[in-house]
C-alpha cells in the first residue's frame, strides 16, 4: 500500500495544514540491543517516511517501539518470513501505534499528485542553475503554478527561487523571458562545472546545466598546447575549462551580457592570460580571429605561462614549463548555437585564401576541426547534418561521405528533436576557395 497525503484537488494557493494525516501502524516492542539487527535485517518491513522516526520510545528504557510499514497488518501476514520468524522466536508482541504526518513528511511528487487534476503525474522535474530551479510548465499546469513553485521551493534545500520559462529561446542572444513562481527574486547565479566557477545573470544569458557532459566531452578533445576559436562562447563553459587544461582560447559572444559575464569568469578562474574575450557578430569574429591569429603567429610560436597556483602549501612546487602554442591556425573551432550554427559554416569558405592570399594549401598551416552543435528531426540524422553542412560550406552534397567528419549525439530536446555535434575538418577545397562572397 503506497502511503499518500490527503487529496486536495484544485488547490491554487498552498495550504500546508491540509496535508496533515494521522495513521495507525503496527509497532513491535523490542529490546534496545536488537534495534540495529532489525533495521538491517528487516529493512523492507520497517516504516520509511521522510522526516519521521521509525524507532520511538516504549514504556521502559530497555525497550523501543519499531514501526512497520502501513501495508503490514497486526497479524503480520504481509510481513517478511524473517520478521515473522524473529517475532515467534523472541515473542515480540505487535501492537498499534499512531503516527502523525504533516506537510514536511511528504515529497514534492506526493503533494502535487494530491493537488493536480491528473494524479498519475506531477511536474517535479527542473533544471537547477545555482540556487535557481528552472521549470518549463505545460499549459495545463499554469493555473497551479503558484502551488507548484512553492512546493518545489519547500522540498529543494538548495533552491531559493523557482522560475518558469515563458517563451522560446531568442536566437540572437539565446535568453528567454521567465516568471518567478516562488522565492526571493535573484537571478545572479553561481555554478560550478568542470573544475571551474561561473557567475552570471540567468535572466540575460544562456546556460543549460544539462549540457555539462557535452562541455566535458568536447574539452577532453582539446590537447594541451592547442588553440581554440570559440565563436558562440556564452559565459565560457568551453573556453575556461579548455584554458585551464592548457589551451589558448579566443572566445566570442554577441550578447553583451554574456561577454561581460565571460570576462568576469575569466578573471574569477584566473585564466586571463589564456582567454581573450570578444563581443562581435559570429561571422565577423571568424574572419577577424583567423586573420589576426595568422598574423600574430607569423613571428613564430608563442607560449602560455603557468597559471597561478592556489593552496600550494608551504613547500615550493616544482616550476611548470611554459606551454608552447605552435599552430599557425586555430586547431579547433566551437560553434554552440544549435538552432543556426550550421549556417555559420559559410564563413569558412575562402577564409584561408583571404587570410593568406594563396589559393593552394601551404603545409605549415593547419586546417581546423570545427565542432558545430545543431538540431535535427530527421530519421537519418547523420546524413541530414552532413548534407546541411555541405550546403553551408559550398561543398558538393553528393560527396558528403568524403568529408572527414563525425556526428556525435548530445541529447534529446523534444520528442522528435535531437541535438548533435558535428566535428568536421575544414576541407582544403573550401578553405582556399576563390569564389566566396565576402
Amino acid at each position: 500500500m503506497a502511503l499518500k497525503p490527503p487529496v486536495c484537488r484544485g488547490m491554487k494557493e498552498l495550504d500546508r495544514s491540509a496535508f496533515a494525516l494521522t495513521l495507525a501502524v503496527v509497532a513491535l516492542r523490542v529490546p534496545v540491543k536488537s534495534i540495529g539487527q532489525i533495521k538491517t535485517d528487516l529493512a523492507d518491513d520497517v516504516l520509511r517516511i521522510p522526516k519521521l522516526r521509525n524507532v520511538v520510545d516504549a514504556t521502559t528504557k530497555t525497550h523501543k517501539m519499531v514501526l512497520l510499514k502501513p501495508s503490514i497488518s497486526i497479524s503480520l501476514g504481509e510481513a517478511s518470513d524473517r520478521l515473522r520468524a524473529l517475532v515467534h522466536e523472541h515473542n515480540w508482541e505487535p501492537t498499534m501505534h499512531d503516527i502523525h504526518l504533516a506537510y514536511d513528511n511528504w515529497t514534492a511528487d506526493d503533494i502535487l499528485k494530491s493537488v493536480l487534476p491528473d494524479s498519475s503525474q506531477a511536474p517535479t522535474s527542473y533544471e537547477q542553475i545555482g540556487h535557481i530551479a528552472h521549470m518549463n510548465l505545460r499549459d495545463e499546469y499554469l493555473e497551479y503554478r503558484s502551488v507548484i513553485g512553492q512546493v518545489i521551493l519547500d522540498k529543494s534545500p538548495t533552491v531559493t527561487m523557482v522560475v518558469n520559462k515563458l517563451d522560446t529561446i531568442d536566437n540572437t542572444f539565446r535568453n528567454f523571458k521567465m516568471e518567478v513562481l516562488a522565492g526571493t527574486q535573484d537571478f545572479m547565479a553561481r555554478v560550478r562545472e568542470n573544475d571551474s566557477v561561473f557567475e552570471f545573470d540567468y535572466s540575460k544569458v544562456y546556460w543549460n546545466s544539462r549540457l555539462h557532459p557535452e562541455h566535458e566531452r568536447l574539452v577532453s578533445e582539446f590537447a594541451k598546447g592547442s588553440s581554440i576559436c570559440d565563436v558562440m562562447a556564452g559565459v565560457g563553459p568551453f573556453a575556461i575549462p579548455a584554458a585551464k587544461k592548457g589551451a589558448l582560447v579566443w572566445a566570442n559572444d554577441l550578447n553583451p551580457a554574456s561577454f561581460d559575464a565571460m570576462g568576469n569568469n575569466v578573471k574569477l578562474n584566473k585564466v586571463a592570460s589564456r582567454v581573450t574575450p570578444f563581443n562581435m557578430d559570429g561571422r565577423d569574429f571568424i574572419q577577424h580571429a583567423f586573420t589576426e591569429y595568422y598574423k600574430q603567429t607569423a613571428k613564430g610560436s608563442s607560449s602560455l605561462a603557468p597559471l597561478p597556483r592556489c593552496n600550494a602549501g608551504k613547500r615550493a612546487a616544482k616550476p611548470e614549463d611554459p606551454i608552447v602554442i605552435a599552430s599557425r591556425s586555430f586547431d579547433h573551432v566551437v560553434m554552440n548555437l544549435p538552432a543556426i550554427a550550421l549556417e555559420f559554416l559559410d564563413a569558412f569558405r575562402g577564409l584561408f585564401y583571404r587570410m593568406t592570399g594563396n589559393s593552394t594549401h601551404s603545409g605549415d598551416i593547419n586546417l581546423p576541426t570545427i565542432h558545430t552543435h545543431c538540431f535535427t528531426k530527421s530519421d537519418e540524422p547523420e546524413k541530414d547534418i552532413l548534407m546541411r553542412a555541405c550546403r553551408a560550406l559550398g561543398y558538393p552534397e553528393d560527396q558528403y561521405k568524403e568529408l572527414t567528419a563525425r556526428v556525435h549525439y548530445v541529447r534529446k530536446v523534444a520528442p522528435k528533436k535531437d541535438m548533435y555535434c558535428l566535428s568536421l575538418v575544414l576541407p582544403e577545397s573550401v578553405a582556399y576557395a576563390t569564389d566566396a562572397e565576402v
